[in-house]
């Protein structure tokens, strides 16, 4: 930091009196007014940022919906956690197009459905998410509106 010669005078003097004084309440005034004249220095003078250029936030690229779907299947063929994701946005489909999204949303996570039977059973977990996505799509076409079976 560039400290002006003026400014070392200003914080100076109360450090001077804070050391010398005889009085204790004397010093500590002086260690008070110190602390405000160096905070006022070095917060309000001295230290200079330069804002976030606006090219840097366009730079950026994000990631559309499909390619981090793509990429929490690539992640769910090894992963649990990426599958339990998939469960529950299958849920989540069942239960946007039902009447109630929390009541349906519960009934899922306790009772499964049969999509979310075939994702669960064992096997390998892509068939098994293809056979579930199409049970999901007959669904959707059949118009059943998210109610369970059985």
């Amino acid at each position: 930091m560039r400290f002006n010669k003026y400014v070392m005078a200003i914080v100076a003097l109360p450090l001077v009196i804070a050391i010398v004084a005889g009085s204790y309440f004397v010093r500590w005034l002086a260690v008070i007014v110190l602390g405000t004249l160096l905070a006022f220095v070095f917060f309000g003078t001295e230290i200079q940022t330069a804002l976030p250029r606006r090219e840097r936030k366009k730079a950026r690229e994000r990631k559309t919906d499909v390619e981090r779907t793509v990429a929490l299947i690539q992640r769910a063929k090894k992963g649990a956690v990426a599958r339990a994701l998939l469960e529950e946005r299958i849920i989540g489909i069942y239960a946007t197009i039902s009447e109630d999204y929390n009541l349906t949303y519960h009934s899922l996570i306790s009772g499964p459905n049969e999509a979310l039977r075939v994702l669960r059973s064992e096997g390998d977990f892509l068939d098994n998410l293809e056979r579930a996505l199409e049970i999901v799509e007959a669904d959707l076409h059949e118009n059943r509106r998210g109610k369970l079976e059985g």
